[in-house]
């Protein structure tokens, strides 16, 4: 249905998608209140809009600098969830944002108890750095 609004040549549902991630954007702010459930299909649907290429430009950067800051939160805290289980929707593009990659790679309880989404973003800046050498195009996994 996003991509549908995002999309269309109807102007009211470009309006309404608009409204939509405006508002989504705006209730961050409150996502520490959210219970648990909750927030983890919210982070879903985040991640989703980054993985889909829903959001662009501007947005996009928010959308990342929420994600992130939400994995600086205590890796026991339901924020953390938000920011884990949004990130697992987008982590196939990660690979076009290494900076974003160091970033997450600096976060001390990531590297420590999240191995795989470490493992998995060195191994997409390797093939990223690979395929710039090589001409190759990076896979997804």
């Amino acid at each position: 249905m996003l991509k549908g609004f995002k999309a269309s040549t109807n102007q009211r549902e470009q309006e309404v998608f608009a409204c939509m991630i405006h508002n989504l954007f705006d209730e961050y702010r409150f996502f520490p209140r959210y219970p648990e459930r909750e927030l983890l299909i919210t982070g879903k649907l985040f991640g989703s809009l980054i993985q889909h290429q829903l959001v662009s430009s501007i947005t996009l950067g928010i959308a990342l600098r929420y994600v992130l800051e939400a994995l600086r939160k205590h890796n026991r805290s339901n924020m953390f969830k938000f920011g884990m289980c949004a990130l697992e929707q987008f982590k196939s593009r990660l690979v076009e944002w290494p900076q974003y990659c160091h970033h997450i790679n600096q976060i001390s309880h990531i590297r420590e108890s999240h191995k795989e989404i470490i493992d998995y973003i060195q191994r997409a800046l390797s093939r990223s750095t690979q395929a710039g050498a090589g001409g190759q195009e990076p896979q997804q996994q």
